[in-house]
């Protein structure tokens, strides 16, 4: 297990949630009696109010070892992409009710950051997706943890997208929509499309088309170092780019889009003894072995 030299630890919050304050100060008493520094972002001291100082993003990332997220898998996203320059450790705690990516339970915190303490703990590098939108000055650039998805801007009406993979012509989607997933996001938006379920782990990005008017056009899975270049058929207009449900930017009829890998990752800090099916059980009802909660991110 990989060994963190821990003496700061940065908290990121869910402001609406009503538990944030109570596990804000658990997080700091828990840090005064560990000796362990426990400094908030701008979000997480206005919450606890009073004298709490929060740092400004540039300022954050460079004073922690790693990051405490507080809140549901919405919280978590936003913090994954505040960190990729960073590579801070990310560990979630949820105060929602789903929580997948946030999965250790509030009342499971202390004992998990005593693990994170002592290094008793498992890291793990989950990839990333560069999307890129335009050339030139007009080029736009994001970068998601879950997926990118290509969508229209009008209600209920299809677009129609052409696809190639590393230069090679893949085929034309005329769906609602187009998903490309990470493995990390194959349990999000993909799976509700009629996506596989993939490794988180894995290096590989999934294509998922969203309602297609092709009944063939099934999802496709490619390795992960695939170039894949999108672009508009003629008179397409009104679509847009949404990176992990937070980050919209807009597509002209005339820009060429592409999504890879990226050079980034999120590393995300996992509890010994609790695997990915263990989570797929317990927070998806997978099997039909438990209820899954309802998402509350």
């Amino acid at each position: 297990m990989p060994k963190l030299s821990i003496s700061s630890i940065g908290t990121m919050v869910k402001q609406q949630s009503p538990l944030a304050r109570k596990a804000l100060l658990r997080v700091r008493d828990w840090g005064k009696k560990r000796g362990v520094r426990i400094i908030p972002d701008r979000a997480s001291a206005k919450v606890l109010g009073g004298s709490a100082a929060g740092l400004d993003p540039r300022r954050f990332f460079d004073a922690i070892d790693s990051l405490v997220v507080l809140g549901g898998d919405g919280t978590f996203l936003a913090a994954a992409r505040a960190a990729t320059n960073h590579s801070t450790p990310l560990l979630g705690v949820n105060l929602g009710s789903l929580g997948f990516m946030t999965e250790v339970a509030l009342d499971e915190m202390e004992p998990a950051l005593d693990e994170l303490l002592a290094g008793s703990f498992v890291m793990e590098e989950r990839m990333m997706l560069d999307l890129e939108i335009g050339s030139g000055r007009n080029r736009r650039r994001g970068v998601a943890l879950n997926e990118v998805v290509l969508s229209g801007r009008t209600l209920a009406k299809m677009i129609e997208l052409s696809l190639s993979i590393n230069g090679q012509q893949v085929t034309l989607y005329r769906a609602d929509g187009l998903i490309f997933s990470t493995p990390t996001g194959s349990t999000a938006y993909a799976i509700s499309c009629g996506g596989p379920i993939l490794y988180p782990t894995m290096d590989a990005i999934l294509i998922c088309p969203i309602s297609p008017h092709t009944l063939t056009n099934r999802p496709v899975v490619v390795p992960g170092d695939a170039l894949i270049e999108i672009s508009l058929v003629p008179g397409q207009k009104d679509v847009s780019a949404t990176l992990d449900g937070h980050i919209r930017l807009e597509v002209g009829q005339r820009e060429r889009i592409t999504v890879r890998r990226s050079s980034m990752t999120t590393r995300i800090i996992k509890v010994p003894g609790r695997t990915h099916f263990d989570t797929l059980r317990n927070k998806l009802g997978w099997g039909g072995s438990s209820t899954p909660a309802k998402n509350n991110v």
